[in-house]
């Protein structure tokens, strides 16, 4: 029997982040929004649904505007993605702001104060 380290919607989603990388690099305008980065894509055990978590490298844009932006943008990114991809269905996108560098970058801060106090 063939063991795989990963199940299939982990791999899946590992290639989809690819992809939509790739998608947003060369397709999508985004000189309103700055530098995106894909952090995190998470896929439904049956590849309908993907979950893509976004960090946002310009601190004037805030989350809600992010996920704005992606959701009226969701229709042409998944039209170039059904070109790229080699399944039966593309799946549905949510798009999310992830905010964990920020949490960290807070509790970086909150480190620093507390040792410089000592």
């Amino acid at each position: 029997m063939n063991v795989r380290p990963f199940k299939r919607p982990d791999r899946y989603a590992h290639e989809l982040s690819k992809m939509l990388g790739e998608i947003l690099f060369k397709e999508i305008d985004l000189s309103s929004i700055g530098f995106v980065t894909i952090t995190h894509v998470k896929m439904s055990k049956d590849l309908k649904l993907a979950r893509v978590y976004l960090s946002v490298l310009n601190r004037k844009v805030n989350k809600s505007a992010v996920e704005k932006y992606f959701k009226a943008k969701k229709g042409v990114i998944r039209g170039v993605l059904g070109s790229m991809i080699r399944s039966k269905s593309v799946p549905d996108l949510i798009f999310f702001y992830d905010e964990t560098y920020e949490e960290v970058e807070k509790l970086d801060r909150l480190l620093n104060k507390i040792h410089l106090k000592k």
